[in-house]
């Protein structure tokens, strides 16, 4: 197991998921909102809105300003651009990813990053979600799976995605390894639990440097406001329930 394709997996796989709802027409009405993650002590992050969208993204340590990223969409609401910029207060950009992305009848079926990753996206179901995305690195240390294949409900939800990866342990063997990964949901399209298993076998939970722990089952709830949107999560493991996140609208 590789700490850091768990840690990316973590923080958002490639961004925004192809298949995850992201209640854009419920944030439309809004310019931002504030998530407090306490699970992660004094981080907390605001998200700009345009149009639903996320449009900039502010990382904060306690009241500390410590990392912002500007998202560009296409006309089709992808990401197209990413601009990052880690020493914000001498006002450096850092990186930027221009993302190459091509159609097919209306379909993404190509995504292209500046940083050595090439996504193909096939066989899509009757809402246009794809059920398989294939993916290139050109760099030798490999990060992402190498294929993934997925299913949905009739929502558009992921309800099962599983990643082949190929990798090289501490030993130099190599291993081949399938992560699969179970989500249900509540009617506002919410994940409420979780299911992992994993091929060869992990023992849980799974330690991530940087973020919570990861264990084979995970269950949330969430408190709504009047609009349908979570104001606050709550995650259980081993019987154990605890408020992890909080989130407030403007």
């Amino acid at each position: 197991m590789r700490n850091i394709l768990l840690i990316i997996f973590i923080l958002g796989n490639l961004s925004f998921s192809v298949g995850q709802n992201s209640n854009v027409e419920l944030l439309n009405e809004y310019n931002f909102y504030i998530e407090k993650n306490i699970e992660m002590g004094k981080w907390s992050k605001k998200i700009y809105l345009k149009n639903g969208l996320p449009v900039i993204e502010e990382s904060y340590w306690k009241k500390e300003l410590r990392h912002r990223t500007e998202f560009e969409y296409d006309k089709h609401n992808n990401i197209k651009k990413e601009t990052e910029t880690f020493e914000i207060n001498e006002g450096k950009v850092n990186n930027v990813s221009d993302i190459k992305l091509r159609y097919d009848n209306g379909l993404l079926t190509h995504r292209e990053y500046n940083y050595g990753l090439r996504e193909k996206y096939s066989d899509f179901n009757k809402l246009g979600k794809p059920k398989v995305i294939e993916r290139i690195e050109e760099s030798d240390f490999k990060i992402w799976p190498n294929k993934e294949l997925i299913e949905y409900d009739n929502q558009g939800n992921i309800t099962k995605s599983t990643e082949y990866s190929t990798y090289e342990d501490l030993n130099g063997k190599t291993i081949n390894e399938i992560a699969t990964t179970y989500y249900k949901y509540d009617d506002k399209k919410n994940v409420i639990g979780i299911n992992r298993e994993f091929e060869p076998k992990q023992e849980f939970p799974i330690i991530i440097t940087g973020g919570p722990s990861m264990y084979e089952y995970e269950y949330y709830r969430y408190k709504y406001n009047k609009n349908g949107l979570w104001t606050k999560k709550y995650k259980t493991v081993n019987g154990k329930e605890y408020l992890v996140a909080l989130r407030k609208y403007k």
